[in-house]
């Protein structure tokens, strides 16, 4: 029991990595390749599959709806607000200062930026994930139906999100909330019967492999699409490639953490970085954005700019803006936590 807690704490690890790393793609379509592309994009349902690991394995038991709102409010939502209103800061700066703008203009992109309830782009997922919450005790008696209704709502809810996919611009909230809902049943089905899945491992990791390896040749080679699948509600444009294979990838990544949870005496070094990872996840989530945003105001008035490449020279400058993405997320955020070890959650979610 206690590894696989364990391994939790290091998927947690691994799900912002990923989802940092998403974000940090150079050059995309136009150099980077796009095998690895499709790897890295949509790393945010492996985040919804561990939510809904843990409203089963932490909260199910004793539920209290008010206390869990109250817990969630505080550990994101404060947060984000705090971290937009930063970063609605650095966009003022840049639309005002770097660029000119009239105040009119500004006036109206400040209308056009929050009108999503989002101001950094990757924070489209608060809004959706606070739905979510609200949702919980919808969610916690889905876990009382039989088995066979379990499953027959997860395929439905599955065969649903691969024909809808995820909205545009990430701004729709109840496409969202269809299309994760099959990542946050799987994290709760997962918690339920995780003694019968870990004892059956093998046809699982087999049934995971299948899907991802699939799904990712399709979506490369057979039926190629780069990265996530982004439509309108109404709108058919086939299967979402990337749906299944970030079902059998939330799986594999399990996979490896529990077996890294079991070697960790080998690793201290790895274990301590991983549990820190994983505490900070969120915060590192928040505040990546906002480095985004000072890349973009920065690096112009040094006179770079973004320069065209080949696959090498895509994969090495995703590799430094990973870097400037995750590690100085990570140390704002150790440095936040030790200035501020009060007020460190409100502020950052950590």
């Amino acid at each position: 029991m206690k590894a696989r807690w364990l391994a939790f704490d290091y998927l947690r690890a691994v799900a912002i990595i990923l989802i940092v790393l998403g974000h940090s793609v150079y050059n995309s379509e136009k150099g980077f390749p796009v095998l690895l592309e499709n790897i890295v994009r949509g790393g945010t349902a492996v985040f919804v599959f561990i939510s809904g690991y843990f409203l089963h394995a932490v909260f199910a038991q004793n539920f209290q709806f008010q206390a869990f709102l109250l817990k969630k409010w505080k550990g994101v939502v404060v947060p984000f607000l705090f971290v937009s209103f930063v970063g609605l800061g650095f966009k003022l700066f840049g639309w005002w200062w770097l660029d000119g703008l009239p105040l009119e203009k500004v006036a109206l992109n400040v209308f056009y930026t929050v009108k999503n309830f989002y101001v950094l782009y990757p924070h489209w997922y608060i809004p959706f994930i606070m739905v979510v919450f609200l949702l919980s005790p919808l969610y916690l008696a889905y876990l009382q139906l039989p088995l066979w209704r379990q499953l027959l709502l997860f395929a439905l809810f599955s065969m649903l999100a691969v024909m809808l996919h995820r909205p545009h611009g990430n701004a729709g909230v109840i496409q969202s909330l269809l299309y994760y809902t099959p990542f946050y049943l799987l994290g709760m089905l997962f918690s339920l019967y995780r003694v019968f899945l870990i004892k059956h491992y093998k046809p699982l990791l087999l049934v995971s492999a299948l899907l991802f390896m699939g799904a990712l040749i399709m979506q490369t080679w057979v039926v190629p699409w780069v990265g996530n699948y982004h439509k309108w509600f109404f709108k058919y444009r086939g299967i979402d490639f990337q749906f299944v294979q970030k079902m059998g990838l939330c799986i594999l990544l399990l996979a490896l953490c529990y077996l890294l949870s079991i070697w960790k005496g080998i690793w201290l070094c790895l274990d301590r970085w991983l549990r820190e990872v994983g505490e900070l996840s969120f915060a590192i989530f928040f505040l990546h954005p906002l480095l985004t945003l000072a890349m973009n105001n920065l690096f112009p008035l040094l006179g770079w700019s973004k320069v065209s490449g080949g696959a090498w020279f895509s994969v090495f400058m995703t590799s430094v803006v990973f870097c400037i993405h995750f590690f100085g997320s990570f140390y704002i955020a150790r440095a936040i936590r030790y200035f501020f070890p009060y007020q460190s959650r409100w502020l950052i979610g950590a």
